[in-house]
């Protein structure tokens, strides 16, 4: 006892500071490793963040692919169709033709002029609209089912994938607004057709004049 109580009195600067080093040492230690626990659970779910979003990423590229076959295989067709027998009976070149046909003979050279330009005026504007209109309808058409098919795909992994950063930053499209952006794609066909022949026909007028 007399040892210990000597020793401490000789040496009790250096124990106690030995003994601060060593309680310090191991804080640090013990900190070192919550931090270092830490920054792993933080690594494992950026990890786990990255690959939902690689997931969400490659789903959406396969749906997009199914999207566009589809508008390429349904939609697209019949919307060209309906677009093409709109064009037909808005500009109606057979009138013409049967006048020219039964005329033979019977028509004065201004009438037969006057006819053959009308003819060339009705068939160069049906081609030319022809051309112009299906382009933008197909455009719009695959722009169109792109944008819905997107909201949609979202709309559905959103609930699956909730941890992912790319759905959270996303907006719905409201079921009101693709009702109205999937009826917009008969305006072409529909109300527009009027003013897009008038157009059309004015601007053919001026190129063949003379």
């Amino acid at each position: 006892m007399d040892l210990i109580r000597s020793l401490w009195r000789n040496h009790k600067r250096k124990i106690l500071v030995t003994t601060s080093c060593l309680g310090s040492g191991y804080l640090l230690y013990k900190l070192y490793n919550v931090h270092t626990r830490n920054l792993a659970d933080l690594e494992r779910e950026l990890a786990d963040e990255r690959h939902n979003d690689e997931i969400v990423k490659t789903q959406m590229k396969d749906h997009f692919e199914n999207i566009q076959m589809i508008a390429d295989v349904t939609t697209l067709p019949h919307a060209l169709r309906r677009l093409s027998s709109r064009i037909v009976d808005e500009i109606d070149v057979s009138g013409v033709m049967e006048t020219l046909s039964k005329g033979k003979g019977t028509l004065v050279p201004s009438e037969k002029l006057h006819l053959w330009t009308e003819l060339k005026i009705l068939s160069f504007t049906r081609m030319v609209l022809s051309l112009w209109s299906v382009t933008m309808l197909s455009l719009y058409i695959r722009v169109q089912v792109n944008i819905l098919g997107r909201h949609l795909y979202i709309d559905t992994a959103r609930a699956l994938l909730t941890t992912s950063h790319l759905l959270e930053e996303l907006d719905l499209i409201d079921r009101e607004d693709e009702k109205k952006f999937l009826t917009s794609a008969d305006y072409l066909a529909t109300d527009g057709m009027p003013s897009l022949i008038s157009h059309m026909k004015s601007a053919v007028k001026g190129v063949l004049k003379g």
